[in-house]
């Protein structure tokens, strides 16, 4: 596990490009999967992302946690070759290939040098397309998934998340854990997972993006022999479910065996296809954007009442969230709270300065222009974009989307979302 590690770190050092690379380049294979192609010569590393739209949208309730477990089972082995041989094949590369789950999307991704670039995709083909589920493995991987599950529940961040997004979403999917529950993945069989698989994975359901040192026309060959006769299913109907307002905030409350509380502070925000989407993404970065940004300036340097403080603001594709973390000590929950809410308040009621505003812009765009620096990390936000319907040129767009924020839109947007709240908090059990 360790040597994994250390070659996966090696792989995302090395595929840091250290010069421009050719822009995106959307292209289609005939059974309608988008190829999304980023030539960059500078480095011999190539990055290969396949992202699925399959969102916990189309998780039925009694079946949570599907997703989670049938991508564990992607690398478990196909109907061509064990796992072992896959990983063999792999390792005689100098690849890495891994999972993972998100609200709106499942991935799988590899890392290789160029040269082992069409065996690598061969191997994510195989694996995306024709899982084996083979029944001791999927007793095997049921097993650890509900390990998984439970860890997730006793972590403090979490289980606090998990509160937030329940209080927050109500019925709504995006209230569940993206693990799903221990008793649920007790029950799912292999007929449950091939029966999903079969459904969700197809190409017309998918977005793949590779980013390196590999060439359009090279990407397109593999791409064609790994991918071309995949065949499409029925077309795939938006997942929609309403997110219901909240007509007052809400404490939520949870009890773990911990020694300091965690919180979250948050509220309903736009989702990435709304107007206020950038204003949102400035909101965030004026609030915790770096050192000097307004909540650890107030709660920590200014106050001494939190021991982290943080804001983040997902990118979905359904309404998303403001939140606010913050780890304290128990008797300063109440502290802290009254601290957010007055930084969220001046937020509201004074113009942000002009130099703070372009400080937060710089802040948010330096970030997102350094994690792009990764072939992994552009591999799989070009691959998200397609599946949002953003288009491969969105990066630019970001930018431009940022730069047009005022004072007025920040004030304006403010006054808009920071009114009803949740506030959840895990608490030291007694």
């Amino acid at each position: 596990m360790i040597r994994r590690g250390l070659l996966l770190a090696t792989l995302l050092l090395l595929a840091s490009p250290r010069a421009s690379a050719e822009p995106a380049k959307r292209l289609t294979l005939p059974n309608g999967l988008p190829v999304i192609v980023k030539p960059t010569w500078s480095t011999e590393i190539v990055a290969v992302e396949l992202l699925l739209g399959v969102s916990c949208l189309d998780e039925p309730r009694q079946k949570s946690g599907i997703r989670y477990l049938v991508q564990r089972m992607l690398l478990q082995g196909t109907q061509r070759q064990s796992g072992s041989a896959m990983a063999r094949q792999l390792a005689a590369v100098g690849g890495v290939i891994d999972t993972s789950v998100g609200l709106d999307y499942v991935e799988i991704y590899a890392l290789v040098p160029a040269e082992g670039f069409e065996a690598a995709l061969t191997l994510l083909a195989d694996a995306a397309r024709n899982p084996a589920f083979l029944p001791d493995e999927v007793r095997a991987q049921g097993i650890a998934a509900q390990k998984a599950a439970k860890a997730a529940r006793d972590d403090p961040f979490q289980q606090t998340y998990l509160a937030f997004r329940d209080a927050l979403y109500g019925d709504h999917p995006y209230a569940g854990a993206t693990f799903g529950e221990q008793h649920s993945l007790a029950a799912l069989t292999r007929e449950d997972l091939t029966a999903f698989h079969a459904q969700h994975y197809r190409p017309n359901n998918a977005a793949l993006a590779i980013c390196g040192g590999v060439g359009e026309a090279r990407v397109m060959r593999a791409a064609r022999q790994a991918f071309g006769d995949w065949l499409p299913g029925p077309p795939f109907p938006v997942p929609e479910a309403e997110v219901h307002p909240l007509s007052a905030s809400v404490l939520a409350a949870r009890e773990l065996p911990i020694r300091r509380a965690h919180l979250i502070l948050g509220f309903s925000a736009p989702s990435v296809a709304e107007l206020d989407y950038y204003a949102v993404q400035v909101i965030d970065s004026l609030l915790s954007g770096g050192a000097s940004s307004r909540l650890p300036q107030h709660l920590r340097e200014d106050l001494g009442l939190v021991y982290d403080v943080s804001s983040f603001y997902p990118t979905l594709s359904q309404k998303s969230h403001l939140a606010i973390y913050a780890v304290t000590a128990p008797q300063h929950l109440a502290a802290v709270k009254s601290g957010i809410l007055q930084v969220l308040t001046n937020l509201m009621e004074q113009p942000v300065a002009p130099h703070e505003l372009t400080r937060a812009k710089r802040y948010l765009l330096g970030s997102y222009a350094i994690s792009h620096q990764r072939m992994k990390h552009q591999a799989y936000s070009l691959a998200w974009y397609e599946t949002l319907g953003l288009g491969c040129d969105f990066a630019d767009r970001y930018a431009a989307g940022i730069e047009a924020v005022t004072p007025a839109d920040v004030q304006r947007t403010a006054r808009l979302i920071l009114n009803r709240f949740v506030f959840a908090v895990t608490v030291p059990r007694v």
